[in-house]
């Protein structure tokens, strides 16, 4: 019994180049290319790919040592691009020319294509500029989503609301009731039909 102790404790791990002590005397395998092995299945080392990409389409690339990495293993890869084409800054905020650095600044992509990160595709902006063209963004998409077309314009039932003074509601139950998408539009709402809620007294 001695000798199988003795055996054990002297047994090394079977992984080639590893020397650690093979802890995990059933695998023949130290502790650390057990545990890699019970994750990936396998004790070589998974070779990370040099790009991934968000569910946004935001590319992700290794950046070691980069400084926009920041100790990190990855950085955008729209931000390394336009860091290496024009370094450490301060830049002018491309739409309002606010001056910016890396602490504060965004890249924007003019063709709002995430993964086209050509310099000439990107561009500088402050915050309040990369958010007032994200809502432009989410406008769009609901304009494509539900949005009415009248003589040629699209809008959402809200932009319509607005530039017509009556409620997204009485717009989108006229439709459901078989109004002409320029009459549900267009007609001014009557005397007792519904207030677009910033009409609406308090209370």
């Amino acid at each position: 019994m001695a000798e199988v102790n003795d055996s054990a404790k002297s047994a090394i791990c079977s992984v080639d180049g590893c020397k650690a002590h093979a802890n995990r005397v059933g695998a023949q395998l130290c502790e650390a290319h057990y545990i890699r092995k019970r994750r990936k299945g396998t004790t070589d080392l998974v070779k990370r790919p040099a790009e991934t990409r968000q569910s946004a389409g935001y590319v992700l690339q290794v950046a070691n040592g980069h400084p926009l990495a920041r100790g990190k293993f990855r950085a955008y890869q729209h931000r390394i691009v336009y860091y290496d084409h024009h370094g450490v800054g301060p830049f002018d905020c491309h739409w309002c020319k606010t001056c910016v650095t890396w602490d504060d600044l965004h890249i924007d992509h003019l063709d709002d294509t995430h993964d086209n990160n050509d310099i000439n595709n990107l561009v500088a902006s402050c915050a309040r500029c990369n958010q007032a063209r994200g809502a432009h963004k989410v406008v769009a998409w609901w304009r494509d989503k539900c949005g009415i077309e009248v003589n040629g314009v699209t809008k959402t039932p809200n932009e319509w609301a607005r530039h017509h003074n009556i409620s997204r509601t009485g717009i989108q139950w006229r439709i459901k009731h078989g109004w002409s998408k320029i009459d549900a539009v267009t007609t001014p709402r009557g005397k007792f039909g519904p207030r677009r809620r910033s009409d609406t007294p308090p209370g």
